[in-house]
C-alpha cells in the first residue's frame, strides 16, 4: 500500500528539482545539479584546502603545518569551483531571494556531519556566521541562519545565535580590502546569554561557503572565549583564494 501510495503521488506530483524544476529522481535534484557528498580530490585534514594531486588525502597544507588555525577542522559538501552544482545552489540561494534552498542544502549538511563526525563526545550545537544588520537588511535574510536551522529541522544539533557581528566589512579579497584576518579582527562579539549555550559544547560553526578561513578562525576564537570546547566549520562549499561575491 505504502508503495502504491508513492507511485500515485509521483504521479500527481512528480518530484522537481529545486534548482532548474527539471526531474529529479530524489526528489531534491536532477543529475546535472546533484549536490557532491564531499569535496572532489585530496583535502587538507584541517582546512580542506585542495591539496597537489600528488599528496594524499587528509595530509596538512603548507599553512595549517605553518600556523593551526582557530577552528579544530572544516567539513564541505564540495568545492566551490572544481563541482559546478554547488554553484548552481549557492548563488540564487545567497543573492537570489531563493530561501526555500535552505531546506535542502540544510538535509545534505547534517547527513554529511553524519558522516564526518558521528558520536560526538561532548553535547553539539549549531552556530551560524553572523551577517551584518545592514546587510541583512538589503538581502532580507541571513543565510547562514536558515541553513543551520534547516539542519537542525534534518536531524541535527540546535541552532543558536551565538555571534554577533559588530562591524561591517567588504568581501574577503575584494579590491581595497586590508588582509583576509586584519579584514575581520573585531568584527565578531559573543551574542547576549549566548554562553550557556556554548560553554563546554562542541561547537560546529555553519556558513554556506568557506574561502581563506579568516572569518571562522576569526569566529572560533570568541567562541572558545565562551567556553567551547572546540570549534568545527560545516559548510556548503569550500574555495580557493578568490573572490567570492558578499
Amino acid at each position: 500500500m505504502e508503495w502504491l501510495l508513492a507511485e500515485l503521488r509521483d504521479a500527481v506530483f512528480p518530484p522537481r528539482c529545486f534548482v532548474c524544476g527539471a526531474h529529479a529522481p530524489d526528489g531534491r535534484a536532477c543529475a546535472e545539479h546533484a549536490l557532491p557528498a564531499e569535496p572532489c580530490g585530496p583535502r587538507c585534514a584541517t582546512c580542506c584546502a585542495a591539496l597537489p594531486a600528488s599528496l594524499p588525502d587528509g595530509e596538512r597544507c603548507p599553512d595549517c603545518r605553518e600556523k593551526r588555525p582557530g577552528f579544530r577542522r572544516v567539513v564541505a559538501l564540495a568545492d566551490y569551483r572544481a563541482q559546478p552544482a554547488a554553484r548552481a545552489w549557492l548563488l540564487p540561494f545567497k543573492h537570489g531571494g531563493r530561501r526555500e534552498l535552505a531546506a535542502p542544502l540544510g538535509a545534505a549538511l547534517s547527513a554529511r556531519l553524519d558522516v564526518a563526525a558521528p558520536g560526538p563526545r561532548w553535547p553539539r550545537v549549531l552556530v551560524p556566521v553572523p551577517l551584518h544588520v545592514l546587510r541583512r537588511f538589503e538581502r532580507g535574510y541571513d543565510q547562514a541562519w536558515l541553513l543551520a536551522r534547516a539542519i537542525a529541522a534534518a536531524g541535527g544539533p540546535p541552532a543558536v545565535r551565538a555571534l554577533r557581528r559588530v562591524r561591517a566589512t567588504p568581501a574577503q579579497g575584494a579590491p581595497g580590502a586590508s588582509s583576509r584576518s586584519a579584514n575581520v579582527r573585531g568584527a565578531f562579539a559573543p551574542s547576549p546569554r549566548a554562553a550557556e549555550r556554548v560553554a563546554d559544547a562542541e561547537v560546529w560553526l555553519v556558513d554556506d561557503v568557506v574561502t581563506s578561513g579568516a572569518t571562522a578562525a576569526a569566529c572560533a576564537r570568541e567562541l572558545r572565549r565562551m567556553g567551547a570546547r572546540n570549534v568545527s566549520v560545516l559548510c556548503v562549499a569550500r574555495a580557493g583564494e578568490t573572490t567570492i561575491p558578499p
